[in-house]
């Protein structure tokens, strides 16, 4: 994994894999597996319990994953075709493509090629996805395997008629998530079909495969919409290559020459997050130490202290969008407002997550209770239900849609031959209702 150094913190929990395997069909991850052990008899763990709370099911191929459009998610097959599907209630219905670009992107002077499926929404949003891998081209490309491309709106600072923002992510284990880090970054002039750089990476250097250093400019799609007058971006260019320390840095675009893209702005942080509160400060996680951390409000070279935390970020912590989830505790923690809640969970002993996906009123979890794969569903001011089943161990992207319901695609097994795309409701009273 290219970005080894770091951990997405709704994608992998190191310490659940001490009972969770990882398994992988042809090197596209998998998170599967079951222990064998036994949950105690006095906890329910009615293995068909969880079906009071399906709303709607349809088998797929592929997993589907989130755009940035409300309710509209897409597939990608590993030859690179991509569907794109509206949720309407508890239907899924496939809805066609605007159309697609052939494009071809260099990266450390390799020409990688890919053709972007795209769709447009009536207010102009556009959500693209392409994907080479070795498997699907002839082209001669020798230090990659494996691109996926995002293609996406520019932001108003660097928009260009007929231009879109291109971004690349190499770490194949991430195909499936809907929090990927980006390691490449191009303007793509649909009219020419040219792509250029937008970050500088001048002074980049080369991991031991021969490919440029992925953590030398790395964007999230929160980034680029949070994008003021230049690009926020991660960098972990000042720390030893993939550090099991996880260092990093947001770094400022802008400049010129030797120092173009080069501000070290905040230094030390602990995840791929960042936002502007409403003084225009830079929010963000920063490391306090070893076994602590701190949000905190930065502008004009000062750190503001907004709230400290104990405890280590990346073993202890879960984070969806703004909130934080403490594992041990089930607190739920607003970065921006300051909100809280301590989620109440039924019918679930040690029960520790390590999937985390949330809008603030409806929440989903994914974890093991006893050495059993269990999901928590439920709101977050009232009651939330843990439910049991050995196919929550291969559990995908997960999310929240604008109705309150969850989108999550299942894995009919390890080899991920197919997959049950579920709907499930957080509404505990009327999971209650049906049992009577």
């Amino acid at each position: 994994m290219k970005k080894g150094y770091i951990i997405t913190a709704v994608v992998v929990l190191l310490a659940v894999l001490v009972l969770v395997g990882v398994f992988l069909r042809d090197d596209f991850r998998i998170i599967s597996g079951e222990d064998g052990t036994t949950a105690p008899s006095a906890i329910a763990t009615d293995s068909d319990g969880y079906v009071m709370m399906v709303k709607g099911s349809v088998d797929n191929a592929e997993p589907m994953m989130k755009t940035d459009i409300a309710d509209l998610y897409y597939t990608m097959a590993r030859d690179g075709s991509v569907a794109f599907y509206r949720i309407e209630g508890t239907q899924i219905v496939q809805v066609p493509e605007s159309g697609t670009f052939d494009v071809t992107v260099n990266c450390t002077d390799q020409e990688i090629p890919a053709t972007v499926h795209y769709y447009t929404a009536e207010d102009g949003t556009v959500a693209g996805y392409g994907l080479f891998t070795t498997e699907n081209s002839n082209a001669e490309v020798y230090i990659y395997d494996y691109a996926f491309f995002r293609m996406m709106n520019l932001p108003d600072a660097y928009a260009e008629d007929g231009a879109y923002l291109l971004l690349i992510d190499t770490t194949k284990e991430d195909f499936y998530s809907n929090d990927k880090v980006f390691e490449e970054n191009f303007i793509f002039r649909t009219e020419s079909g040219e792509t250029e750089t937008i970050l500088s990476t001048d002074n980049r250097a080369y991991d031991n495969t021969g490919a440029a250093r992925a953590d030398y400019a790395m964007l999230t799609e929160d980034a680029v919409h949070r994008c003021g007058e230049n690009f926020l971006f991660f960098s972990a260019r000042q720390y030893h290559l993939y550090t099991v320390d996880k260092n990093m840095d947001i770094y400022m675009a802008g400049g010129s020459g030797n120092n173009r893209d080069n501000n070290r702005y905040i230094q030390d942080v602990v995840d791929f997050y960042l936002n502007f509160d409403e003084d225009g400060r830079v929010v963000c996680l920063k490391r306090n130490g070893e076994n602590a951390f701190r949000i905190i409000a930065y502008a004009d070279g000062t750190e503001n202290v907004v709230k400290d935390f104990e405890g280590n970020y990346h073993e202890e912590y879960l984070r969806s969008g703004d909130w934080l989830l403490n594992k041990k505790t089930l607190e739920m923690y607003n970065i921006m407002t300051a909100q809280t809640f301590t989620l109440s969970v039924e019918n679930t002993n040690g029960f520790t997550p390590d999937l985390f996906v949330t809008d603030g009123s409806n929440v989903f979890l994914r974890g093991l209770s006893d050495g059993k794969a269990a999901i928590v569903l439920g709101k977050t001011d009232g009651a939330c239900g843990c439910y049991y089943n050995d196919m929550f161990a291969r559990v995908f992207a997960p999310a929240i849609l604008s109705d309150g319901s969850v989108v999550v695609s299942v894995a009919a097994d390890m080899e991920g031959s197919s997959y049950s795309v579920k709907i499930f409701s957080t509404e505990q009273q009327a999971a209650t209702e049906d049992k009577n």
